[in-house]
């Protein structure tokens, strides 16, 4: 009986390190997986939006919106295609954007004058 007794502990003892295991590696795992999708999110523009159009060996468009909608500024860049998978260019992108929407809060008061398209702000952000 000391035997079956044993080999039950043991297998119990087996049973609950593969569990405390697999219960690290999921909580790991898990972890990992949320931060990565925090990263993702935070290259997200606070307000507005901007939208590329790119034509091969020709130039590239960048619009950039406000929440409502409307077209608020617009710059092309000449023989260059934007990386849209990578993180810095996002940044440059979501930079730019914050800037035409100060220029455009400001162009919205009385007296204001409207945004100029073409103004070189993302070819300066891509200098940086």
């Amino acid at each position: 009986m000391s035997r079956s007794g044993g080999s039950t502990m043991k297998t119990d003892s087996n049973f609950r390190l593969a569990l405390l295991a697999t219960t690290l590696f999921l909580t790991l795992t898990v972890s990992s997986f949320g931060q990565g999708r925090q990263a993702r999110l935070s290259t997200a523009p606070s307000a507005g939006f901007w939208v590329v159009e790119s034509q091969p060996k020709q130039k590239c468009v960048v619009f950039f919106y406000n929440d409502d909608n409307q077209l608020i500024y617009k710059e092309i860049l000449a023989k260059k295609r934007l990386n849209l998978k990578q993180t810095k260019t996002k940044e440059s992108l979501n930079a730019v954007l914050e800037q035409a929407l100060q220029q455009w809060a400001i162009s919205q008061k009385p007296g204001g004058s409207p945004i100029q398209s073409d103004q070189q702000w993302l070819a300066t952000e891509f200098r940086k």
